[in-house]
């Protein structure tokens, strides 16, 4: 017998999408758009210069901002694909 989860969605951020640009100041960035205001936001800049990279966390609610350095983004990175091909999930 098939059970159902019940699962409520604050935010369904329908027209979200990511994308990938150039910034004003050269470096390449690939960012959440589009979401709802109250949701999250994040964005990945790279420096083409000095080849680091960084990654922003907005959260909107908290009034605040994560920033992560390439080597601690790729930690995450790897801790969250660890853990979801362990719990056999795909999303």
């Amino acid at each position: 017998m098939k059970t159902r989860r019940n699962r409520k969605f604050v935010s369904q951020n329908r027209n979200a999408v990511i994308r990938t640009r150039e910034d004003r100041t050269g470096k390449l960035r690939t960012e959440t758009a589009r979401r709802d205001n109250s949701t999250i936001t994040a964005a990945v800049s790279t420096n083409r210069k000095t080849d680091s990279t960084k990654l922003f966390i907005d959260f909107p609610d908290r009034g605040g901002v994560v920033e992560f350095s390439g080597s601690e983004a790729r930690t995450l990175y790897r801790l969250l694909q660890k853990h979801y091909s362990e719990t056999g999930k795909t999303y």
